[in-house]
């Protein structure tokens, strides 16, 4: 629904568009083959198709991904509407953390998946967060993500002395290159409607400035936010999200400085009420929960605006 929706908004703006995915990449702009969306239906052209601008929503979560997305926009002619630069940036966490490290969660990668490494890269993170201005915000616990993964996966919780667990879990997936940070304490940091949570809240924006805005309040006994994970999303006026975090999000995007590009700033709140980023994101989920209307018209506003910016690029 969401991307025949997105077709459909397409089709109003006068774009001819289309459908593909990463496995159908031939070439620089180009597939081998394509989806539309006519008459509520979806309708597959087995021949290639190119395109000099394209709107993209997948990761290189492997080498093969990795290469095919080079190939796509292997070419100066071709240009993508995320901004490369910010792509690249947010893709991994650590060039996230070294580039916006007064705003972030300290941030340490596991450089090798030994104990000593695991030890060491522990040592390192109990460093950083003792001389961390914000450490009472963080609790002794670790938290061990993908270094370049979303949605929640991948993301566990350990004891300062559970360096083997930690081990165990790093070999139990080895195509995962994964970060450490210190665990925030921030389940009481952001109340809504008198219901405290952990909470994480998303700022999106484009063109320069703040167009939509929502939390993502985990479930019970969970600090995972992500919807993935079971986590509820709400959207919110920017004058229900607090302005410290405003604030420090705007910042963040004057120091970007990418006002021409889509992209996302996520934040959490700790229980002192100190804001931190949590990540950036130059593809934001465009789905809804059908229900939910406020969700699903929230979403779809969002598509039309970056419809719109398409067009506008296309017609330039």
């Amino acid at each position: 629904m969401v991307y025949g929706y997105f077709l459909e908004i397409c089709q109003r703006f006068g774009l001819r568009a289309g459908f593909s995915t990463s496995a159908d990449i031939i070439g620089p702009g180009l597939c081998q083959s394509y989806w539309t969306f006519k008459n509520k239906k979806w309708v597959k052209t087995n021949n290639s198709c190119f395109s000099p601008l394209i709107f993209d929503k997948f990761s290189p979560i492997n080498q093969g991904i990795r290469t095919r997305r080079q190939l796509l926009f292997s070419s100066p002619k071709v240009k993508p509407f995320n901004n490369p630069d910010l792509f690249n940036l947010f893709f991994d966490k650590q060039k996230t953390y070294n580039r916006l490290s007064k705003f972030s969660i300290p941030t340490i990668t596991l450089e090798e998946r030994t104990l000593k490494s695991i030890n060491l890269a522990c040592q390192k993170l109990t460093k950083l967060l003792g001389e961390h201005v914000g450490c009472n915000d963080f609790s002794s616990d670790f938290i061990m993500k993908d270094r370049f993964g979303a949605g929640g996966r991948h993301i566990h919780k350990f004891l300062p002395n559970q360096s083997a667990k930690m081990l165990t879990a790093v070999n139990r997936n080895t195509k995962v290159s994964y970060v450490i940070q210190p665990f925030a304490i921030f389940d009481k940091g952001f109340s809504y409607q008198n219901s405290p949570a952990s909470t994480d809240i998303r700022l999106i924006y484009l063109k320069g400035k703040i167009v939509q805005s929502y939390i993502r309040q985990a479930k019970a006994g969970d600090f995972r936010c992500n919807e993935h994970q079971g986590g509820s999303l709400t959207y919110l006026s920017l004058n229900e999200i607090p302005k410290n975090l405003v604030i420090k999000s705007n910042q963040i995007a004057k120091i970007l400085d990418k006002k021409c590009s889509l992209f996302t700033l996520d934040f959490i709140i700790s229980n002192s009420g100190t804001p931190y980023l949590l990540e950036g994101n130059t593809g934001p989920g465009l789905d809804w929960n059908m229900d939910l209307p406020k969700n699903e018209y929230a979403a779809k506003k969002l598509i039309r605006l970056v419809v719109q910016e398409l067009s506008t690029r296309a017609n330039a």
